[in-house]
């Protein structure tokens, strides 16, 4: 497959572009920026310097990629934005390269879909199979595990984690994180709804873990419970068993604490 370059398209010299790419009408690819193969760059779309982009990737059109931060301390460091293979990225998606206090590094992983006007901010950390619904947002230095849904219009604070096979439902404002396995929704506050049990059958789990997941949230929402009694009580009764501990990992681990009710 030859690399097919619109006659109106700016691509630097010092750019690497891999075979079988196609970048569209007044799209700019600046120097130092890295495209893999076959990936589709539609009209319209600026990936700035300090940009990788894996194999088999589409952006749609008027994508702004690699962009600088939006942080005042930023003054121009060289900072990196490193994307996978086999994403798609709606029209006008602002994904931003890193900042030097924030590790210096945005990262998305593959297969994710990114519908029109998301934004990931400087240094957050994407994985991969994610969807983010129309401007799904994210700010600065979050960390978005495996297989996250994030709804239409939510945003998800500084510094927070959203845990792999969670569901953020539309509008949802999230200032702590998200549990793994589990649906929230809500602005402010969110609340969380228990386990996404339509999507995680979906995904292939098995009725054993769906049981394991709905005692650890019966047990965790007990209103007669602190979270710290809940979590010891679900480790005496629970634990072992994977997607048990991967959640009670999450709990103690969290620097902003946990969305639960």
């Amino acid at each position: 497959m030859s690399t097919q370059i619109h006659e109106t398209a700016i691509i630097d010299p010092a750019a690497k572009i891999g075979s079988g790419v196609a970048v569209g009408t007044y799209s700019i690819v600046e120097a130092g920026v890295e495209i893999g193969d076959e990936c589709e760059i539609g009209p319209f779309c600026r990936i700035a310097r300090g940009t990788s982009v894996g194999p088999r990737n589409r952006f749609e059109s008027h994508c702004s990629i690699g962009a600088p931060p939006q942080d005042l301390k930023y003054d121009g460091e060289p900072t990196r934005l490193e994307i996978g293979e086999g994403n798609t990225f709606r029209e006008f998606v602002t994904m931003h390269r890193g900042t030097a206090g924030g590790g210096g590094l945005t990262t998305i992983g593959d297969g994710s879909l990114f519908m029109a006007y998301t934004h990931v901010a400087h240094d957050c950390h994407v994985g991969s199979h994610t969807i983010f619904d129309n401007c799904g947002t994210l700010a600065g230095h979050v960390t978005v595990a495996d297989h996250v849904t994030v709804g239409a219009f939510s945003a998800v604070h500084q510094f927070c984690r959203v845990g792999p096979y969670a569901v953020m439902g539309g509008y949802t404002v999230a200032t702590q994180d998200v549990l793994p396995f589990m649906t929230t929704v809500g602005a402010r506050p969110p609340k969380c709804y228990g386990p996404n049990s339509i999507g995680l059958k979906r995904k292939g789990f098995s009725a054993e873990s769906m049981a394991a997941l709905k005692s650890l949230w019966r047990i965790l929402r007990d209103p007669k419970s602190t979270t710290t009694e809940a979590v010891d009580r679900i480790r005496q009764e629970l634990g072992g068993q994977p997607e048990v501990d991967l959640v009670l990992e999450f709990i103690s681990t969290s620097e902003r604490g946990v969305i639960v009710r």
